[in-house]
């Protein structure tokens, strides 16, 4: 008997490199997005894929023995999220003013997150594209598929995992006691930044899990991102496709790196990527981990942010995109 967690809408996002010209493959992507919005709740959470692509499905077994694992990197009001995902400005010394390209849209649809046979499972099915492409496949994004998705105890350490831990209230701490792994049999869970995540291939076909899935994404609406100004290639055709918008030069109302207004009081504390491109904003390039404190701290940037880049290992940051990988192996 299939007992249902939730339901909602989900959405993949690729974030291409900085000095990625042509987008043909992994080598030139930053970061795979993974964006579960759930039914009847006025929130989003925006996770990050660890090795930047979805864990392999094999054929004709139960379950896979690839393992990945994903980390929420923020949970806000869905245009919150959309907001995190456009493009970013910054200023470095020797190349002057640098750009991140927008996280391209690759992927939406229905998910549902239940208990079958003593696990939890993540179970998906894209309506767009109608077929997935060469843009899908090297990120490991199927038509359909389901995993054995458990919850990583922050009490314990995990090898291979990031050392950056959620700060769960006693009700969910309490779930895990001395287990490294539990199943998600509460969405909250989810919900909160650093919460880490094992996905286990299951099936490729949901018959398989006896799911039932049903509505229809739209992804544009939900995240509050106009159509026309997003590039729509890889999520209509499956084709790879580089950035094409131009990000804002003003701080944004209620900037998230300051604990603004936008997205709540959890968007608010949100240590995300776009969080802290726009706290370091103005720091001149190359740097030190000293620099990028100083300069957060010159942006009035919220505690949480400065925290994580005292985290940051020592050395010199040659462009953003040195920072934006040192921040992947502690988060």
């Amino acid at each position: 008997m299939t007992a249902y967690v939730e339901k909602g809408d989900i959405y993949f996002f690729y974030r291409p490199k900085v000095d990625a010209e042509k987008i043909q493959s992994l080598d030139e992507i930053q970061r795979l997005h993974m964006v579960l919005a759930p039914d009847d709740e006025d929130t989003a959470r925006l996770f990050v894929v660890g090795k930047k692509r979805l864990p392999d499905i094999a054929k004709g077994k139960s379950r896979s023995t690839q393992r990945e694992w994903m980390m929420n990197d923020m949970t806000g009001k869905p245009k919150a999220v959309g907001e995190a995902l456009a493009p970013l400005e910054y200023e470095t010394k020797t190349r002057g003013e640098q750009e991140q390209g927008e996280a391209i849209p690759v992927g939406e649809g229905r998910y549902a997150l239940f208990e079958r046979d003593g696990s939890s499972r993540l179970a998906y099915r894209l309506s767009a594209p109608e077929k997935p492409g060469k843009a899908q496949k090297e990120l490991g994004i199927l038509a359909e598929a389901s995993f054995v998705i458990s919850v990583r105890n922050p009490a314990i350490d995990v090898p291979g995992f990031p050392d950056s831990k959620p700060n769960y209230p006693k009700r969910l701490q309490d779930k895990f006691a001395d287990k490294r792994w539990i199943d998600v049999d509460d969405g909250k869970l989810l919900d909160h930044e650093s919460a880490q995540l094992l996905l286990i291939g299951a099936h490729d076909d949901l018959s398989e899990e006896g799911v039932n899935i049903t509505g229809k994404a739209n992804l544009f609406k939900t995240l509050g991102l106009k159509k026309r100004e997003w590039p729509t290639e890889a999520l209509e055709k499956g084709r790879f496709v580089e950035p094409q918008m131009r990000p804002e030069t003003g701080e944004p109302e209620g900037d998230r790196s300051k604990g603004g207004e936008r997205g709540g009081q959890a968007a608010k504390n949100m240590a995300s990527a776009a969080g802290i491109a726009k706290a370091i904003k103005g720091v001149g390039f190359p740097c030190h981990k000293s620099d990028l404190v100083k300069q957060a701290k010159t942006n009035d940037a919220a505690r949480e942010i400065i925290d994580v880049l005292d985290e940051l290992a020592g050395g010199r940051y040659e462009t953003m995109a040195d920072v934006q990988k040192a921040l992947g192996e502690v988060r």
